[in-house]
């Protein structure tokens, strides 16, 4: 039933966006890349940037009030997401290269990136933790198989590549930024809205995924992400008026 619903509201807002003057839909897209960057690096809970901020940033590109690397990692999210949207809607395949030109834009200026790690690394709070940095190239060599094999539907395969990428961590930083990007990859070449997970469910967002860390089972994450995006849809369309 929730399946039908989503691909019902993703149909109704496709038509209705024909209809929509396009500096409206703008104007919604530029709001969301604003709220998700705010979600995402916040995620991760270092960055002490409110959303407000986040609006002043993306206009001033510079605030006195917050470290440089504060600053960086929400103007390079920005860029990323931009990129992400840029490829995604031509149809560019989600490659190694790809994920690693997606991790360089997300730390540019902070560190190398596009490197995959050769240390060992801990999530605090975290029952399942990364494997061994020896063990990353092989991890991220069978990933990449697998999704090109992948049997599911959209968001199954979005989910998958989520989860995957944030069980193995396969770069020293960034990587919970990295994999809801990648999410978002496979729902915008699939002509879905991309998904931003509000910082207020942060604890059952981690809860689901450690399911699939721990028991490999995708579907708690699944139908977490599908409940988002049917908000989001009816959030986008009440935006536009309909």
């Amino acid at each position: 039933m929730e399946k039908d619903l989503l691909e019902v509201e993703r149909q109704h807002l496709s038509n209705v966006v024909k209809e929509c003057d396009s500096k409206q839909v703008e104007e919604v897209e530029k709001k969301f890349a604003l709220l998700y960057t705010y979600d995402a690096v916040g995620m991760e809970g270092h960055n002490r940037i409110p959303y407000e901020d986040v609006k002043r940033l993306s206009q001033a590109k510079a605030l006195l009030e917050y470290s440089e690397r504060e600053q960086k990692e929400m103007l390079n999210h920005l860029e990323a997401f931009e990129f992400v949207k840029k490829e995604a809607k031509a149809g560019v395949p989600f490659t190694e290269e790809k994920l690693k030109d997606i991790h360089e834009i997300l730390v540019e200026g902070i560190f190398q990136g596009g490197v995959y790690r050769n240390v060992n690394i801990s999530i605090f709070g975290a029952s399942h933790q990364p494997p061994d940095h020896v063990k990353v190239y092989d991890r991220m060599s069978k990933f990449f198989r697998n999704i090109e094999h992948f049997q599911g539907d959209v968001l199954e395969k979005a989910t998958y590549a989520h989860a995957s990428i944030a069980k193995i961590h396969p770069f020293v930083d960034a990587n919970g930024r990295l994999a809801k990007l990648a999410l978002n990859y496979f729902l915008i070449m699939s002509d879905y809205l991309p998904i931003s997970i509000p910082l207020e469910m942060r604890e059952e967002y981690i809860a689901r995924l450690e399911s699939f860390k721990s028991e490999k089972d995708l579907k708690p994450l699944v139908e977490f992400f599908k409940a988002i995006l049917i908000k989001q849809y009816e959030g986008v369309l009440q935006e536009l008026d309909v």
